[in-house]
C-alpha cells in the first residue's frame, strides 16, 4: 500500500442551495497544497517570475471551469518567492473568491516533532495567509497536515487535534492523490534541460495516471462506505499543474463530477466522525476509513508511479 450514505450528499448540497442536473451524482472538492508555490529548486530558475505566471494560469483554469478551491499556505514559501510577490499571489487567490488554509510554517513533519513543536508550526503558519483572509472579510477555517501525517502516537495526535479545535480549525481531508509532486519534479528537470519530448511524455503520463487514480479511489471509497462520498482532490501549486490543470479538471467533468467547496464536501456523513486513525504514514481517507471500519482492502491494487518517472525525477545530471 502506498503510504498507507448517499442521503448525506443530498443534505450537504441542499444546505448550500446548489443546483445540479438530475443526472449528476458525483462531487469533488479541489484543493491545492504548498501555496504560494512549490519549487523543486533547480539552479538558475527565475523562481519569482515562474511562481507568478504559474499561479496566473492556475487561477485562470479554475475560473474558466468555475471551480471553488481551498489553497493551503506554507508560510516560508511566501518569502521563498519574495514576500511582496508571495503576498500578492495569495491576494489574487482570495480576490477570485477562493479560500486559504494553514499548511504550517515550514511544512515540518509531525512525526519528527513533539506536539509542542508542531503547535508552534501551526501558530507561525498563520502569519501571512490569515491576515490576507481577514483583509477580505474571511475567516481561516481549514488546516492540512504536511504529508497528511496526522499523528504517529495517540498522545501527539490527540493533543494537536484538540489544539486545532481550540483555534477554530477544521481538519482538511483528501481522498484522491496522484503523486503530482513527483511528476512535477521530473517535469521541472525536463524543462530545465530543454527536453521537450520528455516534458510532453511526462505531462501525458501524469494525466493518464491521474485518470487511473480518480477511478481507483472512487472504487475504494465505494467498497469501504457502500457509496461514493464527495471526493477531495489533493493537488500542489506547481509548474506541472499550471500547464495541465485544464485537462485535469476536464477529467473530472468527463466522469460526471460537479465541483464543490471543501466545506460542502466534508458535510457528508463520511467525514463527520472524529479522525482517530494513528499512523506514521499519510494515507488517503479511503484507507483510513477502511482501517477504522475493519474493511479489508488490498492497497497493492493501486497503480504505482511508473519507474521511469521516478528515475527521471531522481536524475540530477
Amino acid at each position: 500500500m502506498r503510504n498507507i450514505a448517499a442521503c448525506g450528499i443530498a443534505f450537504a448540497l441542499a444546505a448550500f442551495c446548489i443546483t445540479v442536473p438530475a443526472a449528476q451524482s458525483r462531487f469533488v472538492a479541489i484543493t491545492f497544497d504548498d501555496l504560494p508555490y512549490r519549487s523543486v529548486g533547480l539552479a538558475g530558475a527565475p523562481l519569482t517570475r515562474e511562481a507568478i505566471e504559474s499561479n496566473r494560469r492556475i487561477l485562470a483554469a479554475l475560473t474558466l471551469h468555475h471551480v471553488p478551491v481551498t489553497g493551503f499556505v506554507i508560510e516560508t514559501h511566501v518569502d521563498l518567492i519574495g514576500r511582496s510577490e508571495g503576498i500578492e499571489v495569495l491576494r489574487q487567490w482570495v480576490h477570485r473568491g477562493l479560500e486559504l488554509g494553514n499548511h504550517t510554517y515550514s511544512h515540518a513533519d509531525f512525526d519528527l516533532l513533539t506536539a509542542a513543536e508542531f503547535k508552534n508550526e501551526i501558530v507561525k503558519g498563520e502569519a501571512t495567509f490569515a491576515s490576507v483572509m481577514r483583509a477580505a472579510g474571511k475567516e481561516s477555517r481549514f488546516f492540512r497536515f504536511p504529508m497528511n501525517h496526522t499523528g504517529d502516537t495517540k498522545a501527539k495526535h490527540d493533543e494537536v487535534a484538540g489544539f486545532l479545535a481550540q483555534r477554530g480549525y477544521k481538519l482538511a481531508t483528501c481522498t484522491i492523490d496522484t503523486s503530482d509532486y513527483l511528476f512535477n519534479k521530473a517535469y521541472a528537470h525536463a524543462l530545465a534541460r530543454h527536453d521537450d519530448a520528455a516534458a510532453k511524455k511526462l505531462s501525458a503520463e501524469y494525466l493518464r495516471y491521474t485518470d487511473t487514480e480518480i477511478d481507483y479511489y472512487a472504487a475504494l471509497n465505494r467498497k469501504v462506505l457502500g457509496y461514493e462520498p464527495p471526493e477531495v482532490m489533493l493537488l500542489h501549486d506547481n509548474r506541472l499543474n499550471a500547464d495541465v490543470l485544464e485537462q485535469v479538471l476536464r477529467l473530472f467533468e468527463n466522469k460526471g463530477y460537479t465541483f464543490v467547496t471543501l466545506e460542502q464536501a466534508q458535510l457528508d456523513p463520511a467525514y463527520s466522525a472524529p479522525e482517530t486513525y494513528i499512523t506514521k504514514y499519510g494515507p488517503m481517507w479511503g484507507y483510513r476509513w477502511a482501517a477504522e471500519r475493519g474493511v479489508k482492502v488490498n492497497g497493492r491494487l493501486e497503480t504505482e508511479v511508473p519507474q521511469w518517472v521516478e528515475a527521471y525525477a531522481a536524475d540530477q545530471q
